[in-house]
């Protein structure tokens, strides 16, 4: 595979970076009450680590302390100050270089969060967050420009190379831009050069307090994918140029959507619903117009893909976040040629944006060493041991190849004939195109780590015991059933898995019910019903929204695919039992109950049932068997609980 672009050096400024590949900054959420630490460093480091050329932090990291949020950085803060210098040492040391952003969220914050009254260009609150903010005042934002001027002066004086100034994500610079944000009559509103007025100040100023040699660089939309703001695709490239035509920015940073809306706030962090290379083509047209490097951000995923960004004119360097995040060693992999060992990002958003969005540090669905230090690199084991794995799922299939790793000699017991468990099922679903590609890979890395994989053979207890294990680990998963109060009702019956599994044929035309209990998987089921052929379909859930446990990056192409396909969708429904061969639903609220007619099929998602039968049969057969329970047979959860768990066992044994 020739990466020959990708891996070449390019000047950024007067700096030169290695290569084209950039870790854009993202919220972490591992600050403590504003402070950084070493978690936090280690998690950089590990980046550069791996070999990225760039690597930009702190996403969100806030210059003023009005603006402050407890998880996120506090560059303003100078106890701050020794940790910025450790941690430009250390990304140094594996020869990359090291930018943070710099921003004030405005408008996008939580007062909660600040414990001061959100703080905007006019009193205009967000769609999203709703909380009507203070029009500041022309002192205050003379304040806040030069707080941006000393938190790059601070980064240079520790060493850092750069610094990001950011409008995206509908921060306080875009909501200045914004004419349906800022109404202001002043200086700073109005028509778009005066509206730009607060951006130039803070590009000027930031400029002055820094060498030439230290990068300035500006992250930006290209194209809100909203009305809301009053900004569109034509009005973004006008203010690049403007900004360009400064003279003082060495770098352009370029994504796709805003947070304004729940959809353009999705955009900025594309769930896989969105294509690969989403905004390739706002960067390449910004490119067109820039005199400086452009960086695009947005949904790529491998080096192949990043390479032909490159060859094509769209940008200069290629932000690979995501993908960095499910394997910082992505880089390193990509250059010594071991493409097919890079552990793939499947762009779910499930524990990288979701648990970011609710305040928690980031983990990885795929890749636990993000949360969890001691799950990164493995140590060879003191002696080599027999492992028995009974389970070919998400965590039988980790700990089998950790534990292969350190030097095990394992086998895997699969009693279906194919690894992958349930996420076989899951990724059929619409809009997840790159669910199954962790399987996938983790299929390869046993091939090539040599596990004794026995498809269709059952993990009995006297079939484990003659392997003569020293240890075993269980990881036999759950099963998803139909529930319980369904039982004597005509209509056929099945599970969302049986449904995406093709285990029974559908009916053209057929009228579904599908009754989802955690509100995760029934809208990828009821989108299934309708592509494949079904007249009618009806979303039913007991939560006050359908498809709630969904992060809300991955709520909006739900709900817009689920409108596309006529979906009807009913929260606050339980299920009451049946009467004459019909499902009974109650709302939870009226207690109005309702008969489930004229449907030809009930699909049922989400109840599951842990399944373990051999734990206290193979402690009665050898009481001193070392025996590890991972996964959903111990109680089902998520896909990051699955892999953290294989993850675990095979570090333990």
């Amino acid at each position: 595979m020739n990466l020959r672009l990708l891996f070449s050096p390019i000047s950024i400024g007067a700096r030169e970076v290695k290569n084209r590949i950039v870790s854009s900054a993202h919220n972490e959420n591992m600050a403590d009450h504003g402070l950084l630490n070493e978690r936090v460093i280690r998690y950089y480091e590990r980046k550069a680590a791996g070999g990225a050329g760039l690597i930009m932090t702190f996403g969100s990291g806030s210059v003023y302390k009005k603006n402050s949020a407890p998880h996120i950085a506090a560059l303003w803060n100078p106890e701050n100050e020794p940790f910025l210098k450790q941690l430009a040492e250390r990304v140094h040391a594996h020869g990359a270089l090291i930018m943070s952003q710099a921003t004030h969220r405005g408008r996008r914050a939580h007062s909660e969060d600040t414990g001061y009254p959100l703080q905007a260009p006019s009193a205009v609150p967000e769609p999203v967050h709703k909380e009507i903010p203070q029009a500041l005042s022309t002192d205050e934002i003379k304040r806040i420009v030069e707080a941006f001027a000393d938190t790059a002066a601070c980064l240079e004086r520790c060493g850092w190379d750069g610094v990001e100034i950011t409008s995206y994500g509908g921060h306080l610079i875009e909501q200045f831009w914004s004419p349906t944000v800022n109404q202001r009559t002043d200086e700073y509103g109005g028509g778009l050069e005066s509206r730009m007025r607060f951006s130039r100040e803070v590009i000027e100023t930031v400029a002055a307090a820094v060498s030439r040699e230290f990068i300035v660089g500006f992250r930006m939309t290209g194209d809100p994918l909203t009305d809301v703001i009053g900004l569109d695709q034509d009005d973004m490239l006008e203010i690049a140029t403007r900004i360009n035509d400064l003279g003082r920015i060495d770098l352009f940073n370029i994504s796709g959507g805003t947070g304004a809306t729940l959809a353009s706030q999705a955009g900025t962090v594309p769930p896989d619903a969105y294509a690969r290379g989403c905004y390739n083509h706002l960067a390449r047209k910004m490119k067109e117009h820039l005199s400086v490097l452009v960086l695009v951000a947005g949904r790529v995923l491998d080096p192949q893909q990043a390479e032909e960004a490159l060859a094509s004119g769209d940008c200069d360097l290629v932000a690979m976040t995501r993908a960095i995040i499910a394997d910082p060693d992505l880089p390193r992999k990509a250059f010594a040629g071991e493409v097919s060992r890079i552990r793939p990002c499947i762009a779910i958003n499930e524990g990288c944006i979701g648990r970011g969005y609710q305040g928690l540090s980031i983990q990885c669905a795929v890749n636990p060493g993000v949360a969890y230090d001691s799950l990164s690199d493995f140590a060879p084991a003191d002696r080599r041991r027999r492992v028995v794995v009974v389970g070919g799922g998400s965590a039988g299939m980790e700990a089998a190849r950790v534990a292969t790793e350190r030097g095990h000699d394992v086998s895997l017991f699969e009693s279906t004939g194919r690894l992958g468990g349930q996420v076989l099922a899951a990724k059929a679903a619409p809009d997840r195109p790159h669910f199954g590609r962790h399987v996938a890979w983790l299929e390869r890395e046993l091939e090539r780590l040599g596990v004794d994989v026995r498809l269709g053979v059952e993990g009995t207890v006297d079939r484990i015991l003659a392997a003569e294990p020293e240890a075993v680990v269980l990881a036999t998963g759950a099963r998803t059933i139909i529930a319980p109060e369904a039982e004597g009702v005509r209509a056929r019956c099945v599970t969302d898995v049986d449904l995406l599994e093709g285990k029974l044929t559908l009916k053209q035309r057929a009228r579904a019910l599908v009754f989802d209990v955690e509100g995760l998987r029934g809208g990828y089921a009821a989108n299934f019903l309708a592509e494949a052929g079904a007249s009618r379909i009806e979303l039913v859930s007991p939560l006050l929204t359908v498809c709630e446990g969904l992060d809300s990056t991955n709520q909006p192409p739900m709900y817009r695919r689920l409108a596309k396909n006529n979906v009807v969708c009913t929260p606050n429904q339980t299920l009451a039992g049946e009467r004459e061969v019909a499902l009974i639903m109650r709302d939870v609220w009226s207690d109005q109950e309702r008969v489930v007619e004229d449907v030809d099929l009930i699909v049922f998602a989400g109840i599951r049932v842990a399944m373990d039968t051999l734990t206290d049969s193979l402690y009665r057969a050898e009481p001193s068997l070392e025996i590890h329970r991972i996964g959903d047979c111990v109680a089902p959860r998520l896909l990051r609980d699955a892999v953290t768990e294989g993850v675990r066992a095979g570090n333990a044994i």
